[in-house]
């Protein structure tokens, strides 16, 4: 199979530029106010910003995207040593996966983050092991805090987010720059993704709790069901009924075809 040409990144720096964090900052404020900031007088496109600063800007944020990628791929080797430790110990799947934020999606998390600076967020490089179960999880996390200097942990098991999403993330400093780290077991990795897939398919920001209610508390209660198995528990009877009765209410929404079905 015959590969495809990779398209050339207009506003990738020339190797010899650099940024300042202060200039990183002022980038990302730039970018952001451009791209959501209030319609333009007449739709021109540049009214009032002069295409040398936006380009300039763009230049910034991929540089700075850019010294992720080096601390990110020996984050992510560092982890899968560490997770292949376990693997004896625990039977199962493990996944270990890495990614660099898009930069659009940087973009938009300022946007969504007004108060925010670039240098600021600390997922721009993430790795994310998928563990086997909470066991797994907790002797992954445990591992990484007595051998990594850890700056940040958010235990999202222990202390769920109000959307149902549980993890552990652990915040680690390489090269100058965060990588956060995701553990999750199987079933926390199937919530997210679903979550995920859900709002990119109805065009609808589920994972940043846009949406009706009636959607997120069907996430919650699944992200409940979902703790409880992991546990190793069975589901009470009272669970079961709040799962029926919140996937009903969400068919029409999420599931149409599952609606029209059973008509």
């Amino acid at each position: 199979m015959a590969m495809m040409a990779r398209t050339p990144d207009p506003f990738k720096p020339p190797p010899e530029r650099t940024f300042t964090k202060g200039e990183v900052n002022r980038a990302g404020k730039l970018v952001c106010e451009y791209f959501y900031g209030p319609p333009r007088k007449d739709g021109a496109p540049f009214d009032g910003y002069d295409p040398k600063d936006l380009v300039d800007a763009m230049y910034a944020i991929t540089w700075w995207k850019q010294l992720h990628a080096r601390p990110l791929s020996q984050v992510a080797a560092s982890l899968r040593y560490h997770v292949l430790k376990e693997e004896g110990e625990v039977n199962g799947r493990i996944d270990v996966a890495q990614r660099l934020k898009k930069r659009d999606t940087i973009i938009d998390k300022l946007h969504r983050f007004e108060n925010m600076k670039l240098t600021q967020m600390h997922d721009i490089g993430g790795v994310r092991a998928t563990l086997p179960s909470l066991a797994c999880v907790s002797a992954v996390s445990r591992r990484l805090r007595k051998t990594w200097t850890i700056s940040k942990t958010r235990d999202y098991i222990t202390r769920p987010k109000t959307s149902g999403y549980r993890a552990i993330h652990h915040d680690v400093v390489r090269g100058g720059v965060v990588i956060e780290v995701q553990l999750r077991t199987i079933r926390q990795h199937a919530w997210a993704n679903q979550v995920e897939d859900d709002g990119r398919r109805l065009g609808t920001g589920y994972k940043f709790g846009f949406g009706a209610d009636e959607i997120h508390d069907y996430y919650r209660i699944v992200g409940d069901a979902f703790h409880l198995l992991d546990r190793g528990e069975e589901l009470p009877e009272a669970l079961l009924k709040d799962l029926r009765s919140a996937y009903a209410k969400i068919q029409p929404i999420l599931r149409p075809d599952d609606s029209r079905s059973q008509k």
